[in-house]
Formats: structure tokens, C-alpha cells, sequence
């Protein structure tokens, strides 16, 4: 097995100002893009885009995420328990196609008014041949990923009014690679395919979506201790959001404190109305640093959307101020039916992760006694997120996101109700071994859920459980995988993963499974979830 290539600080810091990173992968040759292009371009002749099936028609693709350079890459950015995600898709750009609107994507096609400034998902970009200027390579919008605006150009809709629309070139970057480039981008970034001005030539980009399962301890990547502050000089207006997010990769274990002055705390108060996004978010984290949180939770009431989320943005950079988690929590017990309020608030603790602990209690209440569906996912969000590296009142968390699991009617599946399922399966794999409770309900939702994502997520977090039971709920899946892609997989596979398994058990090391057979599982249950999910 290969070493990962672990990104150094520099890398790291550059990715978090300007939101992504162009990879070389050291391991495959030209022979091996080639042929990646000749059978997609084969599949699509043949039959159309197979879409998220991508990856058991090709299971080859596998090999350019197993790559140290890509694989050192994700360890780096999302923590050594990243997963890939069962969304991905195969773009092709044929000769003649036009611009792309200006875009985020979706979540699982989803919307997500909140989305993540701190790293929770990455998407990765491979192109299988050369992509020069004429063939339409992917623009992005460097530094964009912390807008807190979700707009879109075109498809009949206009961006916000307050939202600083840079249409000239000099704002884009246009990824003109060669075959076998990797592009790394902050899930949120704002990008879009470019026009393909040539006669004859087909460009493909497959894209891969992919998330962290625990949060950050300790620094993941190749870090230089001293290093270990470090103040963004280098990143503008985003210097205070980019200041957090690093401390929180850091794993760090106090807030940062900056030292600010009156007129500071002044001009910064006036500069959260501003016209500018980029300025208002500045003054926004520059509050959360220098202790001025009171004026952010009152944002949280404010009509205009925009002023609320960039708020609930900021103030998960107080996470370690627990007189803002009590007031936060003191807002919600009173605003619990106010949907546009307690969401955000629902958000904030999912950011916090296991500091906002305390708050598990008031989540779970609100869970149940709230009619709206968008609450529900957040409070979700937090559930899985509070608990990924804490165990603590795990039983009456896992009960509860059981429950949001089990609420399905096919009928009356609204577009949040759906997105809340998918949620609640994820944060039970983000729970993981102690999670055994929800087996069977995870069985349930694998195999009759209608809902293709909440299938992928049902079925990493059985894996993530790994039990006995949870493993054989998994060896039908192989079979499935058998028949489908008309490949022998011998039951002796599954026996030796789980005799492993055991011999692990009886170790005392359950939770620390060698990574080689972390890695082996992965892979093997990657290529189920497209497989059971179409």
C-alpha cells in the first residue's frame, strides 16, 4: 500500500484563502487516463451518462483516489476518516456546449441555506485527457467559498441584491490541465463549466464528492510545529474566517482571542450592513474573535436572511466561550417554533462539534416537538456532529436520529423531510461502533428507503458500525455487486475481513482497525453503495 502524500501548511493555508488545489497523481500513467476516457466515452455511446453508477462501471476510477498524492491530499484536508460520498457524476463537455451558470452545488441536490466554512466536504475534480483553454476547462471563483449567498446566474433567478456580481475574467480561474489532473475544491466554492469552442473534441470531468466523518484533533496533515499560529495575513477580508478555521483543523483548544479596539469594534458593528458580502462577513468573524458576540446573536433575529446566516457563520468561531452557548441556548428554548431563528442556532452548535455537548439535551427536544423539516435536518447535523468524538448520552442520540430515519412516507416526501433522512443516516456513521443500536433501522433504510442517498448513508454507517450483524447485512450488498457487475467475489473475502475483525476484538483495539483493512473495507463498500443506490 502507498504512503499518503500529506499536504504541508502552505498548502493548506492556501487552499483555505483561495478554496482549491491542483494535483498530479504519481501512480498512473498516460496508458491508464487513456483508457478511462475510451470506455467512458464507450458507456456514453452506448447507453447515456450512468451518473452516480459511474464508478461500479469503471471500478479503475477507484485507483485515482487510492493514488499518495490524492489519497494524502483528502487525509489532509478531512481527517484519515473521510468518505467518499455515493453523489458523483461524470461531465461531459461536448464541442459546441456553452458556458455553465455560475453555480454552488447542492448537497445531494439538496438546499442548505448553511452550509460549512469549516472543512466538512471536499469535491474532487479528475479529468482523464488534456484540457486546454478552446475545450472548456472548469472555471472557479477564487476565494468565494464563504459566500454566504446561494445564488446561481441564469435559470431564471438573480442574485441578491447585496451581492458584488464580478463577471470579468480576471476574477476566474480556469483549470487548463493535463490528463490526469486532480482538482481539489472547497465544496461551497463558486465555479462552472466553460464553453467548448473546439470541432471535435470531447472533454470529460468526473466529479467525486467527498466528507469527514469525525472532527479535527490534531493537525492531519505535514505540520510544522511552528507554525502553529498562524495569523492569515495573506488572506484579506477573509484573514479572521481563515484564522478559525485553521485553529479549528488545528484541533485547537481555546478560542482565539484578538486584540481590538474601540473604534475597531465600532466600525465593524456599522460594517455588518454593509453592501459588500466579503466586508460584512469580515466584520462579522472579527466581532466573533474579539468577544463581541451579543450583536451577532441579535443578527440571528434580523429579517433579512442574508444578516442571519452570515451571523450563525461567525459565531461558530466562539465555540470555546461557553456564555455563548448558554445564551445561544437560552434564544432557542424561547424561539423553538421559529423556524428561520432556530435553525441557525441548530447550526452553530453542529459546528461547535463536541464543546457545544451540553447542548444535547435542548437538541433532541427540539427535534421532536418541531414541525419543520429544515430544523430537523440541522438539528441532525448537530446530533452527529456533537457526537463523533464524544460518546457521552449516545443512546438517547442514536434513538432519536432512528426515529427521523423511520419517518418516511413516499407520499408526503418533501424535499427537506427527504434531505432530514439522509442527514440523520450520515450522523449515525459519524457515531459509528456505538451507533449498533440503529442496525436493523439501518437495514430497513438500506434496502426500502426510496431515497438513493439515504441508501448510500445507511449503508457507511453499518460499515462504519462493523459489527457481525452489521456485516452481514453487508454480504447480500456483495452479491448484489456479484450479479451486477458479472465479477467473482469470493465469500472467503468477507470471512477474512470478518476474522479480522475478531482478532481485532480480542485485541481491545475494535476502534482502531489497521488501516490497511480500514482502507480495504472503504473501497469494497464504495463500490457497493453505487451499485445499491441505482
Amino acid at each position: 500500500m502507498n504512503t499518503p502524500y500529506l499536504l504541508t501548511d502552505k498548502q493548506i493555508q492556501d487552499f483555505l484563502i483561495n478554496g482549491y488545489l491542483v494535483l498530479q497523481p504519481i501512480s498512473l500513467d498516460a496508458n491508464f487516463h487513456s483508457s478511462i476516457f475510451t470506455q467512458t466515452l464507450s458507456i456514453f455511446n452506448d447507453e447515456g451518462n450512468p451518473g452516480n453508477n459511474i464508478l461500479p462501471r469503471i471500478p479503475q476510477l477507484q485507483n485515482v483516489f487510492n493514488d499518495p498524492v490524492v489519497s494524502g491530499a483528502l487525509e489532509s484536508l478531512l481527517g484519515p476518516k473521510y468518505t467518499m460520498q455515493p453523489h458523483r457524476f461524470p461531465h461531459l463537455t461536448k464541442p459546441g456546449t456553452e458556458d455553465q451558470p455560475w453555480h454552488k452545488d447542492s448537497y445531494f441536490l439538496y438546499p442548505k441555506p448553511l452550509r460549512h466554512h469549516q472543512l466538512r466536504y471536499v469535491m474532487a475534480m479528475y479529468y482523464p485527457q488534456d484540457v486546454p483553454l478552446e475545450m472548456g476547462p472548469t472555471a472557479v471563483r477564487p476565494r468565494s467559498q464563504y459566500d454566504a449567498a446561494d445564488w446561481v446566474y441564469d435559470r431564471n433567478k438573480t442574485p441578491p441584491e447585496d451581492v458584488d456580481i464580478k463577471t470579468d475574467k480576471q476574477h476566474d480561474v480556469r483549470m487548463v490541465c493535463t490528463a490526469g489532473t486532480v482538482v481539489l475544491i472547497h465544496y461551497d466554492i463558486i465555479h462552472k463549466g466553460t464553453a467548448n469552442r473546439t470541432k471535435d473534441s470531447y472533454r470529460f470531468m468526473f466529479k467525486f464528492q467527498f466528507n469527514r466523518l469525525e472532527e479535527p484533533t490534531k493537525p492531519t496533515w505535514n505540520h510544522d510545529p511552528t507554525n502553529a499560529v498562524y495569523d492569515a495575513a495573506d488572506a484579506g477580508l477573509l484573514q479572521p474566517i481563515v484564522k478559525h478555521v485553521w485553529n479549528w483543523m488545528m484541533g485547537g483548544t481555546m478560542m482565539i482571542q484578538q486584540s481590538s479596539t474601540e473604534q475597531d469594534i465600532i466600525n465593524w458593528k456599522i460594517q455588518l450592513h454593509n453592501k459588500d458580502s466579503e466586508t460584512r462577513l469580515n466584520a462579522a468573524y472579527n466581532l466573533a474573535l474579539s468577544n463581541e458576540y451579543h450583536v451577532l446573536i441579535e443578527q440571528l433575529s434580523n429579517n433579512k436572511e442574508i444578516y442571519r446566516l452570515e451571523a450563525a457563520y461567525a459565531l461558530t468561531a466562539c465555540r470555546y466561550n461557553k456564555n455563548v452557548i448558554n445564551e445561544l441556548q437560552t434564544v432557542l428554548k424561547k424561539e423553538e417554533k421559529n423556524e428561520d431563528q432556530a435553525y441557525c442556532i441548530a447550526f452553530i452548535f453542529s459546528e461547535m462539534g463536541s464543546i457545544a455537548l451540553e447542548t444535547l439535551p435542548l437538541l433532541v427536544h427540539v427535534l421532536e416537538i418541531t414541525d419543520s423539516w429544515l430544523l430537523k435536518k440541522y438539528c441532525c447535523q448537530a446530533l452527529g456532529t456533537i457526537q463523533s468524538n464524544n460518546q457521552n448520552d449516545v443512546d438517547i442520540v442514536v434513538r432519536c436520529l432512528i426515529h427521523i430515519l423511520l419517518d418516511r412516507d413516499q407520499q408526503l416526501d418533501t424535499v427537506n423531510r427527504s434531505h432530514a433522512r439522509i442527514t440523520a443516516a450520515l450522523s449515525l456513521a459519524n457515531i459509528g461502533a456505538k451507533a449498533a443500536e440503529a442496525t436493523l433501522v439501518l437495514k430497513d433504510a438500506l434496502y426500502f428507503d426510496q431515497n438513493r442517498y439515504v441508501n448510500g448513508n445507511a449503508l457507511l454507517a453499518l460499515e462504519r458500525i462493523g459489527t457481525s450483524e452489521a456485516l452481514k447485512i453487508i454480504i447480500p450488498a456483495r452479491r448484489i455487486w456479484q450479479a451486477t457487475m458479472k465479477q467473482v467475489m469470493l465469500e472467503e473475502d468477507i470471512a477474512l475481513l470478518e476474522h479480522r475483525r475478531l482478532t481485532s476484538t480480542q485485541s481491545q483495539s475494535t476502534s482502531n482497525l489497521t488501516y490497511e483493512l480500514v482502507v480495504e473495507i472503504i473501497v469494497n463498500i464504495l463500490i457497493l453503495i453505487t451499485v445499491i443506490l441505482n
